[in-house]
């Protein structure tokens, strides 16, 4: 009897052992997952979702020259297409650059559109959808001179919900203000700008990537003309101030430029481009700094015999191991013809292992790390007839992940199924960047001085429709009321009013603002 009952059991947890392996077996997959196929499509940003299913943020055009979608992709772990969704009508320019998730498990997006454009030029975009892709609001910063070339650029969430977005605005201010972040309150309205790279010596800045620094303040990583174009960082404190700012000069003959920026876990930064120096042609080129903005390291990843080779993504794999992906060739031209591939190095750069994923000279746009300690790698390539956008997925040693076969559910946070359509946008629009005050206007949006007075009171207001200061006395009896001028500052001659103290009141399309105790004497 006991033999028997041993037996029994013995073969019911056998059984069970082989159900479970058989229900968990890893089936092959064939990398890489082709998304677009019959459009032309180009990858801007790609993450891991909350479902591990992966978030592509790209878009689509029309022709060589014309981009006309904003492209928002969710696939699957294994990266099927799940959804889709479209956002212009095909006629106007339209571009993403991001797409996040917020604390909220919404979605949000920086990018361009030229809807309101009649010259075919862009506008800074922001857009926040809900769990389900439905908008919750967008903003478009515009430019009433409708000079092109402005674009949201960069898109992070803070500890507070709100949100800080990068522009580049090529106004009425091209050569001075070019690299601007401006912070959006929870309804996407713009609560201040602030500009940065405002040194002489400096033109020709862009600002490439944002992040979220670990003593919760910004890193800009891109690059600018400074005797030649440059590796450029700029760190800011939360207010948008500028910390210190980082350029590589020609007293060490670097030059070229940074596409991607991380921190590690000891506040190093690390950072991705393409460069070179007077003895090195163009070539995949990896930055190490640290957060008070000295240099720590440089070095060019790949051997000095290629030609016209760069890298765009970077990935913080562990401590010790970054995932970089380039692009080179031997030959000068044709330019197309080349290697994309990515590289697996250590924190010096030095090469540990690689993976050829396309005979095109383009690089990789985006390396992630996933929970499950994957490696998910983006890039778009023309190899047949368009531009369409490769998704791998592969263990630590490059090789390709097997297909995850249990039922996985996706979306879960919406109710109902979400469906993939086209959105043409209706967003709230405000005009020009320059209508949007800085931070010290914003926590100041009313200056008076001198004070005390006894002659003449200036007054300094952000222009803008609808301000009124309206000025009451200690009994709160209103003296008058002060229509601010276009201009935004103007004067009041005090020299005939009683000695005593005043309230000056500033009133924005009716709303009150803010207040200040002025004294005439």
């Amino acid at each position: 009897m006991i033999n028997f009952v041993f037996m029994k059991t013995f073969n019911l947890i056998l059984s069970l052992v082989f159900l479970t392996i058989i229900s968990s077996k890893a089936y092959p997959q064939n990398w890489p997952i082709v998304i677009g196929n019959d459009i032309h499509t180009t990858n801007k940003s790609l993450s891991e979702d909350y479902d591990n299913g992966y978030l592509l943020c790209n878009h689509n055009y029309l022709n060589a020259s014309f981009i006309n979608y904003g492209w928002l992709v969710k696939t699957d772990i294994n990266g099927n297409m799940k959804w889709t969704k479209t956002f212009g009508d095909g006629e106007y320019a339209m571009r993403f650059t991001k797409a996040i998730r917020s604390s909220d498990q919404g979605i949000i997006i920086s990018g361009s559109s030229g809807k309101f454009d009649l010259y075919g030029n862009c506008d800074p975009l922001f857009i926040k959808l809900n769990t389900c892709g439905e908008i919750e609001w967008c903003t478009i910063i515009h430019d009433e001179l409708e000079s092109g070339g402005n674009y949201g650029t960069g898109i992070i969430e803070i500890s507070d919900g709100s949100l800080i977005g990068m522009v580049r605005y090529y106004g009425n201010q091209a050569q001075t203000i070019r690299i601007s972040i401006i912070k959006f309150n929870l309804i996407g309205e713009p609560l201040w700008v602030q500009h940065l790279a405002q040194e002489d010596s400096v033109y020709n800045e862009e600002g490439d990537d944002l992040i979220l620094t670990s003593d919760s303040n910004y890193l800009v990583a891109g690059h600018c003309s400074y005797s030649g174009e440059k590796p450029y960082f700029i760190k800011t404190d939360s207010d948008g101030n500028e910390v210190w700012n980082l350029k590589y000069t020609s007293d060490n003959g670097l030059s070229g430029n940074a596409d991607q920026v991380f921190e590690d876990i000891n506040g190093r930064f690390y950072a991705i481009g393409g460069g070179h120096e007077p003895l090195h042609p163009i070539n995949p080129m990896l930055l190490k700094f640290d957060s008070e903005g000295n240099k720590l390291y440089h070095k060019f990843i790949i051997g000095d015999t290629v030609k016209g080779s760069g890298a765009d993504a970077i990935c913080y794999y562990n401590d010790t191991t970054l995932v970089i992906g380039v692009q080179w060739r031997v030959d000068p031209v044709p330019t197309g013809d080349g290697f994309s591939e990515i590289f697996v190095t250590d924190t010096l750069g030095n090469v540990k292992n690689r993976r050829l994923l396309v005979e095109q000279n383009r690089t990789p746009t985006n390396i992630i790390k996933t929970i499950d300690d994957k490696i998910v790698v983006t890039g778009h390539y023309f190899l047949d007839g368009n531009w369409d956008v490769y998704l791998w997925k592969m263990n630590s040693q490059l090789e390709d992940d097997s297909l995850y076969t249990q039922p996985m559910v996706y979306d879960s946070l919406c109710p109902d199924e979400i469906v993939s359509d086209t959105i043409d946008l209706d967003c709230g629009i405000y005009v020009d960047i320059n209508e949007i005050p800085t931070k010290e206007e914003y926590e100041n949006p009313l200056k008076i001085y001198p004070n005390p007075a006894d002659q003449q009171i200036y007054l300094k207001v952000k222009s803008g429709q609808g301000k009124v200061v309206k000025v009451f006395d200690i009994y709160g009896r209103q003296i008058t009321a002060l229509t601010i001028p276009s201009i935004g500052d103007m004067s009041v001659n005090v020299s005939s009013w009683q000695k005593g103290l005043y309230l000056f009141s500033l009133f924005e399309q009716g709303r009150f603002v803010k207040s200040a105790k002025v004294i005439v004497r």
